[in-house]
């Protein structure tokens, strides 16, 4: 670890970083292209991984309401799969699937764990086959079978296999995927800095995470929902598994002549993918995963996307979007996970609740105002109710919220760090998508420095 994590990282420390971005220079050549609480539970794969409002011991997680036909598959610890993938445990859940370790009965024993157990996501019935697909199935294969000598690559949660699963609640798509240790949303809490990741390991993820979004672009994918429980931190030890989670970690108990499935509580791998002693090494690396949403380029799935807070500004206003809205969403992400502060909260008093006016108040004090191009592609009666002649909010009071420069937001850095950082933020969030960056622009700025 750095003497000051405030600053910029040893030239030892950067020579391990810039080796992945190296791999850019090559490409880009060849190719042309122009925190230590115990953390709640997270998903793992797995859309959303918020506890049910409702949810209780007798009715866990998902909860019981939820199997019935055309919605979530009955799993029993010990099922097996396609003939080949035997369920050990419950290691996550959301809207659309529960996640479950399982261990291939056809993968060779040699000693290397990482070939024997996996990730089975298994989706909902209603998620395939009833006039709503998602394109998940095919952006994950087109992810898979897409260039593997892009830098991007790498990043990407990628499908293993997939196929057809017939239960009593209709016929259900499921993913076999490489485990992943944790998310985002927990990560931060390993570490001793109010639930901030240290510098160098942020850097790191930061330049991975524009890799995989490059990787996505490239091929003509989205991914429309960047938040911190879909980004994943990849498994260190998988000899962990054996010697630590599949002992002590228990089964849960499932009676199969039960008239009603009762679901039962996740058990997530996070505290068996690594050696917590090692917690400061810079040499942890992400995917970003969970394309349950995406989008192609050329076919949206729909045309509200991202998660409320993390809104791109033409996706707010009902404008055409494309692939640059990614790059939005990844930025306010950034803020969230390197220093633990939301940079949008749309909250108005006198209960906080959420109102579209405010969200687009504090955009515009952080950024500026909206450029009139844009207004006149989104949605009107919007547009004229919401915004004046200069593009700001009609009698909006004047912002007295901090800047990004201020120790409010980008608290704890250096002087040099904070202005490489917002430096990189004002490049990166313009609120004209036409004037956002490419993923080589990122690459180069200073702040990533992955390209010299």
């Amino acid at each position: 670890m750095v003497d000051n994590p405030n600053e910029a990282p040893s030239e030892a420390l950067v020579s391990k970083i810039v080796s992945m971005p190296e791999l850019v220079v090559e490409y880009e050549e060849t190719k042309g292209l122009e925190s230590i609480e115990e953390p709640e539970k997270v998903a793992g794969l797995a859309e959303d991984a918020a506890p049910q409002p409702d949810a209780t011991l007798e009715d866990e997680e998902e909860g019981k309401a939820a199997y019935r036909p055309g919605v979530y598959h009955p799993v029993y610890i010990g099922d097996i799969f396609n003939d080949r993938y035997k369920v050990l445990n419950k290691i996550g859940y959301g809207r659309y699937s529960t996640v479950w370790l399982v261990k291939d009965l056809q993968a060779t024993v040699d000693g290397d764990a990482s070939n024997v157990y996996r990730a089975l996501k298994v989706l909902r019935a209603d998620c395939y086959g009833h006039g709503t697909d998602t394109f998940e199935r095919e952006i994950l294969r087109c992810l898979r079978d897409g260039s593997r000598e892009h830098p991007g690559y790498p990043y990407v949660c990628h499908l293993i296999d997939d196929f057809e699963h017939q239960g009593p609640n209709g016929t259900h798509v499921c993913f076999i995927f490489e485990l992943m240790g944790e998310t985002l949303r927990s990560f931060g809490t390993w570490f001793l800095l109010d639930g901030k990741i240290p510098y160098e390991i942020m850097l790191r993820f930061a330049i991975q995470l524009v890799l995989a979004l490059w990787y996505a672009h490239d091929h003509d994918v989205i991914h429309t929902d960047i938040k911190p429980n879909n980004i994943f931190v990849k498994f260190c030890d998988y000899s962990f598994i054996e010697s630590g989670y599949l002992k002590e970690i228990p089964v849960p108990q499932q009676d199969r002549e039960e008239t009603e499935y009762r679901p039962v509580p996740s058990q997530p791998l996070r505290w068996f993918y690594f050696d917590n002693r090692a917690k400061y090494s810079p040499d942890f690396d992400i995917t970003l995963g969970d394309w349950g949403v995406s989008s192609w380029t050329t076919k949206h799935l729909t045309e509200v996307i991202q998660p409320v807070l993390l809104r791109a500004p033409e996706v707010i206003i009902g404008a055409p979007w494309d692939a640059s809205t990614d790059w939005w969403n990844f930025g306010a992400v950034l803020l969230e996970v390197f220093r633990a502060v939301r940079m949008f909260d749309g909250g108005v008093p006198p209960d906080g609740h959420y109102e579209t006016r405010e969200h687009l108040i504090e955009i515009i004090d952080f950024f500026g105002p909206f450029p009139k191009k844009l207004l006149e592609k989104g949605n009107q009666d919007l547009v004229r109710d919401l915004f004046d002649d200069e593009g700001r909010i009609k009698d909006a009071e004047p912002s007295e919220g901090p800047g990004l420069m201020s120790e409010t937001i980008t608290t704890g850095m250096g002087q040099s760090l904070r202005e490489a950082f917002v430096s990189f933020m004002n490049l990166l969030m313009k609120i004209d998508p036409e004037e956002r960056p490419s993923a080589l622009d990122l690459l180069r700025h200073p702040f990533l420095g992955a390209i010299q």
